[in-house]
Protein backbone atom coordinates (compact mmCIF):
# COMPACT_ATOMS: atom_id res chain seq x y z
CA UNK A 1 0.00 0.00 0.00
CA UNK A 2 3.02 2.53 -0.06
CA UNK A 3 1.70 3.78 -3.52
CA UNK A 4 -1.44 5.11 -2.10
CA UNK A 5 -2.13 8.91 -2.51
CA UNK A 6 -3.91 11.15 -0.31
CA UNK A 7 -4.50 14.59 -2.11
CA UNK A 8 -5.77 17.17 0.59
CA UNK A 9 -8.04 19.19 -0.46
CA UNK A 10 -5.71 22.31 -1.40
CA UNK A 11 -4.63 19.67 -4.15
CA UNK A 12 -7.97 19.21 -5.28
CA UNK A 13 -8.93 23.16 -5.25
CA UNK A 14 -5.64 23.80 -7.64
CA UNK A 15 -6.72 20.75 -9.59
CA UNK A 16 -10.72 21.88 -10.52
CA UNK A 17 -10.54 25.45 -10.42
CA UNK A 18 -6.91 25.67 -12.26
CA UNK A 19 -6.31 22.19 -13.54
CA UNK A 20 -2.92 22.34 -11.95
CA UNK A 21 -1.53 19.24 -10.81
CA UNK A 22 -3.25 17.49 -13.52
CA UNK A 23 -0.85 15.12 -14.62
CA UNK A 24 -0.44 13.92 -11.13
CA UNK A 25 -3.75 13.72 -9.83
CA UNK A 26 -4.84 11.99 -13.13
CA UNK A 27 -2.10 9.32 -12.89
CA UNK A 28 -2.58 8.58 -9.38
CA UNK A 29 -6.30 8.20 -9.85
CA UNK A 30 -6.34 6.60 -13.13
CA UNK A 31 -4.40 3.60 -11.67
CA UNK A 32 -6.46 3.51 -8.69
CA UNK A 33 -4.04 4.28 -6.15
CA UNK A 34 -5.68 7.17 -4.26
CA UNK A 35 -7.64 7.12 -1.02
CA UNK A 36 -10.15 10.04 -0.78
CA UNK A 37 -10.84 11.51 2.68
CA UNK A 38 -14.52 12.30 3.32
CA UNK A 39 -12.83 15.63 5.53
CA UNK A 40 -11.60 16.30 2.33
CA UNK A 41 -14.91 15.50 0.82
CA UNK A 42 -16.72 17.90 3.01
CA UNK A 43 -14.66 20.95 2.11
CA UNK A 44 -14.92 20.08 -1.55
CA UNK A 45 -18.70 20.07 -1.40
CA UNK A 46 -18.76 23.37 0.62
CA UNK A 47 -16.71 25.08 -1.64
CA UNK A 48 -18.87 23.79 -5.05
CA UNK A 49 -19.65 26.77 -7.11
CA UNK A 50 -22.44 25.54 -9.11
CA UNK A 51 -24.65 22.17 -9.60
CA UNK A 52 -22.16 20.59 -11.98
CA UNK A 53 -19.07 20.65 -9.68
CA UNK A 54 -21.03 18.77 -7.12
CA UNK A 55 -22.38 16.47 -9.62
CA UNK A 56 -18.54 15.81 -10.21
CA UNK A 57 -18.16 15.25 -6.75
CA UNK A 58 -21.25 13.03 -6.23
CA UNK A 59 -19.96 10.81 -8.44
CA UNK A 60 -16.27 11.12 -7.45
CA UNK A 61 -17.35 10.31 -3.96
CA UNK A 62 -19.32 7.63 -4.63
CA UNK A 63 -17.29 5.74 -6.90
CA UNK A 64 -14.24 6.14 -3.91
CA UNK A 65 -16.81 4.46 -2.03
CA UNK A 66 -17.60 1.54 -4.19
CA UNK A 67 -13.51 1.33 -4.61
CA UNK A 68 -13.12 1.09 -0.78
CA UNK A 69 -10.70 4.05 -1.11
CA UNK A 70 -12.62 6.96 0.98
CA UNK A 71 -11.48 7.07 4.50
CA UNK A 72 -13.65 8.07 6.76
CA UNK A 73 -12.44 9.58 11.25
CA UNK A 74 -12.06 6.56 12.97
CA UNK A 75 -13.38 6.35 16.97
CA UNK A 76 -10.12 7.38 18.23
CA UNK A 77 -9.43 9.57 15.55
CA UNK A 78 -11.23 12.64 17.38
CA UNK A 79 -9.46 12.25 20.67
CA UNK A 80 -5.95 12.00 18.93
CA UNK A 81 -6.81 14.91 17.09
CA UNK A 82 -7.54 17.19 19.97
CA UNK A 83 -4.69 16.00 21.92
CA UNK A 84 -2.07 16.72 18.47
CA UNK A 85 -3.77 20.39 18.77
CA UNK A 86 -3.29 20.84 22.52
CA UNK A 87 0.75 19.91 21.91
CA UNK A 88 0.87 21.59 19.19
CA UNK A 89 -0.19 24.55 21.16
CA UNK A 90 2.19 23.91 23.87
CA UNK A 91 5.21 24.18 21.30
CA UNK A 92 3.79 26.75 19.30
CA UNK A 93 1.69 28.89 21.46
CA UNK A 94 -1.86 29.75 21.24
CA UNK A 95 -3.78 27.41 18.67
CA UNK A 96 -7.86 27.30 18.30
CA UNK A 97 -9.11 23.62 17.50
CA UNK A 98 -11.48 25.47 15.12
CA UNK A 99 -8.42 26.02 13.07
CA UNK A 100 -6.79 22.81 12.63
CA UNK A 101 -9.32 19.68 13.36
CA UNK A 102 -10.08 19.20 9.73
CA UNK A 103 -6.13 18.96 8.94
CA UNK A 104 -5.34 16.92 11.25
CA UNK A 105 -8.23 14.62 10.27
CA UNK A 106 -7.02 14.69 7.06
CA UNK A 107 -3.59 14.21 8.16
CA UNK A 108 -4.62 10.57 10.21
CA UNK A 109 -6.48 9.46 7.49
CA UNK A 110 -2.96 9.29 5.28
CA UNK A 111 -1.61 7.94 8.76
CA UNK A 112 -4.19 5.11 8.96
CA UNK A 113 -4.19 4.35 5.32
CA UNK A 114 -0.30 4.31 4.93
CA UNK A 115 -0.83 6.97 2.42
CA UNK A 116 1.46 9.77 1.00
CA UNK A 117 -0.52 13.25 2.15
CA UNK A 118 -0.19 15.71 -1.06
CA UNK A 119 -0.37 19.22 0.21
CA UNK A 120 0.46 22.64 -1.19
CA UNK A 121 0.17 23.83 2.64
CA UNK A 122 3.78 23.64 4.54
CA UNK A 123 2.03 23.22 7.47
CA UNK A 124 1.89 19.58 7.46
CA UNK A 125 5.43 19.52 8.21
CA UNK A 126 4.20 20.63 11.69
CA UNK A 127 1.87 17.72 12.32
CA UNK A 128 4.10 15.58 10.72
CA UNK A 129 7.16 16.29 13.37
CA UNK A 130 4.18 16.46 16.20
CA UNK A 131 3.56 12.52 15.09
CA UNK A 132 7.29 11.94 15.05
CA UNK A 133 7.51 12.76 18.81
CA UNK A 134 4.80 9.78 19.12
CA UNK A 135 6.41 7.45 17.16
CA UNK A 136 4.06 7.75 14.24
CA UNK A 137 5.37 8.44 10.44
CA UNK A 138 3.80 10.59 8.21
CA UNK A 139 4.55 10.44 4.94
CA UNK A 140 3.48 13.70 2.64
CA UNK A 141 4.74 15.47 -0.37
CA UNK A 142 4.42 19.15 -0.84
CA UNK A 143 3.85 20.60 -4.27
Amino acid sequence: MSNVILFDTSVYISYIRRKEHSVLVDRATESGRVVLSSVVAMELYAGARSSAEKRLLDQFVESMKILSAYETPREDDWARGGILVERFTRFRGNAQIRDHFRDILVVLAAVNRSAVLVSSNAHVVNWRNLLKRQGITLRFKII
